[in-house]
């Protein structure tokens, strides 16, 4: 690793498995200090427990996105063990895709309560500790859908359509202070928890629709939040970067 990001102090929310675990493990390879913050206090110790094993240097946070009084409490705590954060990463997100008409109002609010407010918790939280320390980075995880059409994914591709906007817009607002907003768009991406519900022939479908022929694989997204939060993207604002193997604008 090159020591990009040395000197930071990250937030990564959902950071104990799947996506977030891969940024949260490469930003400390990359000189982050990194605050691992997950619903699930043994799931974020093992991923901070595993980062301080190899040398860097971590805290483990727990809450729960939804609830803004959990994801302020973590900024505090990070702020603590290691300084004012310099990066945040809007990971985490709860979905069920499905048919509209079996969607529940648990299970809808629950999609925008995480996967939206979320975001919005998380730019608040950080926001004074940016300003105070003169920028920072946000990178929020979108997803192909806030731009094409998914069957039985309405509400998912609700939120994320969101996120990208909020994307936008915090880009707008926030950059007078030096602090730059963008989003990633993962494709087709294997990580544990998507193996417990999608088969071998499922994935094999979805390589079959990528150009580049292959799944991603968290550490394709974690390089390219990696490049969003470094200096090497310090003109780079307000965008949304697809890490899908083409497949996007393939099936647009």
């Amino acid at each position: 690793m090159t020591g990009r990001l040395v000197g930071r102090v990250a937030l990564v929310t959902g950071g104990g498995r799947g996506i977030g675990r891969a940024i949260s493990e490469t930003y400390a390879r990359e000189g982050a200090k990194i605050g691992v913050l997950d619903l699930k206090a043994e799931v974020a110790e093992e991923a901070a427990d595993s980062i301080r094993s190899a040398g860097g240097e971590a805290v483990a946070l727990t809450g729960n996105v939804a609830q803004r009084d959990d994801v302020f409490a973590a900024a505090r705590d990070l702020e603590a063990a290691f300084g004012p954060v310099s990066v945040l990463v809007n990971n985490a997100m709860w979905n069920r895709y499905g048919p509209l008409e079996d969607q529940t109002e648990d299970m809808i609010g629950r999609m925008i309560d995480v996967g939206l407010k979320g975001v919005i918790w998380g730019y608040q939280a950080v926001l004074p500790q940016m300003r105070a320390a003169g920028g920072g980075a946000i990178v929020n995880i979108a997803s192909p859908s806030a731009v094409l059409a998914m069957k039985h994914g309405i509400m998912y591709s609700a939120v994320k359509a969101a996120v990208a906007a909020a994307t936008r817009s915090g880009a707008a607002e926030f950059g007078p202070d030096g602090i730059r907003v963008n989003a990633i768009a993962p494709g087709p991406t294997q990580t544990d928890g998507a193996n417990m519900v999608v088969t071998d022939d499922g994935w094999e479908r979805r390589r079959q629709r990528v150009p580049i022929g292959r799944l991603g694989q968290p550490q394709d997204i974690a390089n390219a939040a990696v490049f969003l939060a470094s200096e090497e993207a310090s003109f780079i604002t307000g965008d949304m970067i697809f890490v899908d193997g083409g497949i996007t604008y393939a099936f647009s």
